[in-house]
């Protein structure tokens, strides 16, 4: 008697699962993505932005230092 009810509650469950399932109704289709902003290439300027980079990681690097050998 106990595999029937075992039997049964696997089988009830499962077809609520199946039913859910296929109730869905199907997603949409995707719109179109929007077209980029006129301008805002992310290629532009790139040098400029590395070379402020390093600029700005010298900088931090020196005034670390600098920090550093203060407080010794």
């Amino acid at each position: 008697m106990k595999i029937a009810k075992t039997f049964f509650l696997v089988l009830f469950i499962t077809l609520i699962n199946v039913s859910s399932v296929l109730a869905n109704p199907t997603p949409p289709a995707p719109a179109a993505p929007p077209p980029p902003p006129v301008g805002g290439a992310i290629d532009q300027n790139v040098v400029i932005l590395l070379i402020s980079a390093l600029f700005f990681g010298m900088y931090t690097i020196y005034r670390y230092n600098l920090i550093k050998k203060a407080s010794i």
